[in-house]
């Protein structure tokens, strides 16, 4: 054999030999958990929905970090809120990225910041929102349309008392809409940019939904035609286009249009759109961080004052003592404003126990691993998909005391249990919500009006029997309280005289 070819040949052997032994996984397992099929691994295992309670009861037999193999791709699922920080907010960008959704690549959700993978578009969204409400002090300014709108909730509610659900969901609404956009809703009649974007966001909330589409266990499938009879997750799909380009392009579209007209506009879209040197790239970039931002602010104060509602007909007197605070401190002849806010303890512990008694996303949306890692004598192996169960963190009984019992008293004393908003409520690492301060002073504001103003008691059937609501969540990335029924009134005449001062003085906010 010509040595050139031996040689050639060596060199060849040499190389492979050191690839196999570079390549090698390391010598760890995976975390613990149930053993799957060949081929399928435990996709038959996967719940069908509200997966955060079996995610649970898996935690308790498998341990705090344990995993499941879906198609070989490992499901990490952490059941503990020191994993979750160790592995999620210590360790940079190693966690940061998401795992491709092929039904928001199918509808065109993949362009939302929530879904977003780790990248220059990711960093220039977070970039932007940051610039008008990365901190508390940013949000001093939205002061005013939050006060308003916050009025306008009660207005609201006193106007359709047979339903304070929709009231809840028009105020969030108006409320994003103003702030994101400048735009003011229509009172008498159903608002077209509410009724679109509401839309919207019940179809992103669905197709988020983990194991819901079989397209997610099967990317393949994505290119079968609309007609085949496994394909009504494509059938889906095209009805969620046009609805997600008309939630970001509508209300974007409105504000260019004012500030074209020379129009005072001082939103956070307007704010970004003053700068007149921005290449049409990113004008995109605005518009969907602008989408983004209503989307992450929305359904948060949806989902927590309407908590509030079923919590006040379920423990009626955590609504007295928290009506008696208010009085105390505001008196009846003014609506409380966020200058209170440091003197109403029992109110913020109230929203912190909203916050942790049914919680807005109880099974964080999951962080996809860069690159392989080892933690604690586990592999975790690149492109892993972490679930983190913050829904667990938050009705772990070890840490919480009678954890389904609506109780803000918990967060009170000299030894508080922990605030929600420390184990991953908002997220966590360079993933953790960039409204979060919106989120904040949103559901505040609305929660201390709902106190001052609303008396909500139990509804009674046709038998006179008081019916009182189940206190559950639909399913869902972010949900909401089921729905249930209640009666709703103004604490007083007194109060509604207030209430309408209050509108007058603050009518003119822009």
């Amino acid at each position: 054999m010509p040595s050139t070819l031996v040689d050639s040949l060596l060199v060849l052997s040499a190389c492979f030999i050191v690839y196999r032994l570079f390549s090698q996984k390391p010598s760890y397992p995976l975390p613990p958990g149930p053993k799957g099929w060949p081929v399928i691994g435990n996709v038959l295992d996967l719940p069908k929905s509200h997966s955060w309670r079996t995610f649970a009861k898996w935690g308790e037999q498998w341990g705090p970090i344990m995993s499941i193999k879906v198609f070989g791709t490992p499901f990490v699922i952490i059941s503990d809120p020191e994993i979750a920080d160790q592995l999620l907010a210590k360790t940079g960008s190693m966690y940061a990225d998401r795992p491709t959704i092929q039904m928001a690549l199918l509808t065109g959700w993949d362009r939302a910041l929530s879904g977003a993978r780790y990248n220059a578009r990711f960093r220039e969204y977070r970039k932007l929102i940051g610039r008008v409400i990365g901190t508390r002090g940013n949000m001093v300014k939205f002061y005013p349309v939050e006060d308003y709108q916050a009025n306008m909730f009660l207005k609201r509610v006193f106007s359709d008392p047979e339903d304070p659900a929709a009231a809840t969901r028009k105020t969030a609404s108006a409320m994003v809409l103003h702030l994101t956009y400048g735009y003011k809703i229509l009172e008498d009649q159903p608002d077209p940019f509410v009724t679109k974007v509401d839309f919207a966001m019940e179809q992103f909330s669905d197709i988020h939904r983990t194991g819901a589409y079989l397209v997610e266990i099967f990317p393949m499938l994505k290119y079968l035609p609309s007609w085949f009879p496994f394909a009504e997750f494509k059938r889906k799909a095209a009805e969620c286009i046009g609805p997600c380009n008309e939630m970001a392009d509508i209300p974007f579209t409105y504000v260019k249009e004012q500030l074209d007209k020379g129009e005072e506009n001082n939103s956070f879209a307007a704010d970004l759109l003053k700068d007149k040197s921005i290449s049409s790239e990113k004008l995109t970039d605005l518009k969907w961080s602008a989408a983004s931002f209503y989307a992450a602010g929305s359904d948060t104060t949806v989902s927590v004052v309407y908590s509030y509602m079923m919590a006040a007909v379920l423990y009626p007197e955590v609504q007295r003592k928290a009506q008696a605070e208010v009085d105390s401190v505001v008196g009846k002849d003014r609506l409380p404003s966020f200058q209170d806010r440091e003197s109403l303890p029992y109110v913020e512990a109230v929203v912190k126990e909203l916050y942790r008694w049914l919680p807005i996303v109880p099974l964080a949306v999951p962080h996809r691993a860069m690159q392989h890692n080892v933690y604690k004598g586990y592999f975790i192996p690149k492109d892993s998909l972490v679930f983190v169960n913050v829904w667990h963190f938050l009705h772990d009984p070890k840490v919480y005391q009678s954890p389904f019992i609506f109780n803000p008293e918990r967060f009170l004393g000299p030894n508080p249990e922990p605030d929600p908003i420390d184990r991953g409520l908002f997220g966590y690492g360079r993933r953790i919500c960039p409204g979060i301060h919106l989120a904040d002073v949103s559901v505040w504001i609305n929660v201390v009006k709902a106190i001052a103003g609303i008396e909500v008691i139990p509804a009674v059937d046709d038998n006179g029997e008081i019916k009182l609501p189940i206190p559950d969540t639909t399913d869902g990335i972010i949900v909401r309280p089921i729905p249930f029924d209640c009666i709703v009134k103004p604490r007083s005449e007194h109060l509604l005289q207030v209430l309408e001062e209050a509108l007058r003085n603050g009518e003119n906010v822009n």
